[in-house]
This record gives structure tokens, sequence and C-alpha cells, in this order.
């Protein structure tokens, strides 16, 4: 059966896009926040933990770096884009899935695809 999202949740993800749109995020932005949130070394039963640690705190440098040399009269830039993660992580990956790809994937588990896309790469 379909999971109705609530309101609370609802809100939570317009906030969330409307922080993104206030800041008008740059496509290298755009590039070093996905890195920061996919390289997440809190998932269950990840082998290489180091390994994504590192790649998370690549990505986080990078995006420091940017930011520091692109908006340098804009000292809280950074710590904004970091709200922008933290207020990303505080919505539910199921809660998306529902809204965004439930319509197009129908019940298929949005972990399973992903893992089948990557798997039909190598």
């Amino acid at each position: 059966a379909a999971r109705r999202c609530s309101a609370g949740e609802i809100q939570a993800i317009k906030g969330f896009l409307a922080k993104c749109w206030s800041l008008d995020i740059s496509t290298k932005e755009y590039a070093y926040l996905k890195g920061t949130v996919l390289f997440n070394p809190d998932l269950p039963g990840l082998q290489c933990v180091q390994y994504i640690q590192g790649l998370q705190r690549e990505a986080q440098q990078a995006l420091n770096e940017h930011v520091r040399l692109i908006h340098r009269g804009d000292q809280a830039r950074f710590a904004k884009l970091n709200v922008v993660l933290s207020l990303l992580r505080s919505i539910n990956a199921n809660v998306i899935a529902e809204l965004f790809f439930r319509p197009i994937i129908g019940t298929v588990n949005m972990d399973d695809m992903l893992l089948e896309m990557l798997c039909a790469k190598l």
C-alpha cells in the first residue's frame, strides 16, 4: 500500500527547496553538496567506512575552498550551505521516494533500483 506523506513532511521539503532557491546554488556548489550527501559513511553495512569518510571530507573541503574563492565577501555562505544539508538530512528518504519517484517507478524499492543501476555499470 502506498504511504501517505504528512503535512509536516511536505512542509519540510518545501522549506528545504525554498532555502536552496534563496541561496541560488551554483552548479559547482551543487556538485560538492551532492558529493557530501552521497558519500555517507553512516550507512549500515558499509564495507569501506574510512574510504567513504575520506571522500565526504574531500567534497566538503572542495565546497569550502570554492566558496572562499568565489564568494569572498560572503563569509557565512559555507554555513548557509551546511544548513541546507542539515535540512535535507532531516527529511526521511522514504518520503522523498514516495513524493517524487513512486509515480514513476511504482512500488520498486529505490535502494534496489540504485544498486541494480550501479552493478549494471561495472
